[in-house]
């Protein structure tokens, strides 16, 4: 009977991978040396770019890599429809008379579109009523405009969770948002009464554009490097605090388009 050679065992195929490890030991010294001759500025090109492909969702990659110092970080949506922050109009319209034009245009547009959507001439400003029956209220700044939702409307006393049957015009307000691509401020405000239980109404008004901001999150997946929120208490008030009627005016969440925001200095 004809014996069968005995296998071959290769007692050195830990060299395959020794050897890739010292390929990409190598790799690494040469990107590293590399670095060192070109500066600063490539390093953090380079750092960005690692950061971003370890720790970043893919759709989260922004189009462009940051560059500088100035540009590091996540800047992320970028160009996508509904998703996306816009160019700001100070680098597109370097005329301030057009920029305004600009803003006017928009801020109309998004104020027709909330008054068809939601059916309801008297929840916006109507200057034949007072001013604390107009729910929702559109009205210009110096970076874009505002919306300002009045707190009864939206929440109960001292509450900081939205009411469910305020929900459909918080929606309506979120679409139309987003669809507009424009970097947003959620803010709170309380009139000067404190407030009943343990918050505080510095609590109560962060809280409060905290949870509208989560919830343009959570529901509508907006993007959430396009909002912030902040709580400002009674500091900002629109309206005298000695009267309930003034005091219903400044219990309110103000909701910022800002048109002035650096993002991006690429076209649309």
């Amino acid at each position: 009977m004809k014996q069968k050679c005995p296998e071959f065992e290769n007692h050195e195929r830990w060299l395959v991978s020794y050897a890739d490890m010292v390929t990409l030991l190598f790799a690494v010294f040469v990107v590293l040396f590399a670095l060192k001759k070109e500066g600063a500025k490539q390093e953090a090109k380079v750092a960005a770019s690692i950061q971003e492909s370890f720790s970043t969702p893919l759709p989260d990659i922004p189009v462009d890599r940051r560059t500088g110092p100035k540009e590091q970080g996540m800047g992320i949506f970028e160009y996508f429809k509904g998703q996306s922050i816009r160019p700001p109009l100070i680098e597109k319209y370097p005329s301030s008379s057009i920029k305004i034009k600009a803003i006017n245009s928009e801020m109309n547009r998004i104020k027709l579109k909330l008054e068809e959507r939601l059916y309801g001439q008297e929840k916006f400003r109507d200057n034949k009523k007072s001013g604390q029956e107009r729910v929702i209220d559109i009205q210009r700044t110096s970076n874009g405009f505002k919306l300002q939702l009045l707190a009864r409307h939206f929440f109960e006393v001292g509450s900081i969770e939205v009411n469910r049957g305020a929900l459909r015009e918080l929606d309506q307000v979120a679409e139309i948002l987003k669809e507009l691509g424009r970097p947003v401020n959620i803010q709170g405000h309380t009139d000067s009464v404190p407030a009943p239980g343990e918050r505080s109404n510095w609590e109560i008004s962060a809280l409060r554009a905290t949870n509208v901001l989560k919830y343009f999150i959570r529901k509508h997946n907006f993007p959430a490097t396009m909002l912030s929120a902040s709580g400002y208490a009674d500091t900002q008030p629109i309206a005298g605090n000695g009267t309930e009627s003034g005091r219903m005016l400044n219990r309110r969440i103000e909701i910022h388009v800002d048109y002035n925001r650096e993002t991006s200095s690429a076209p649309e």
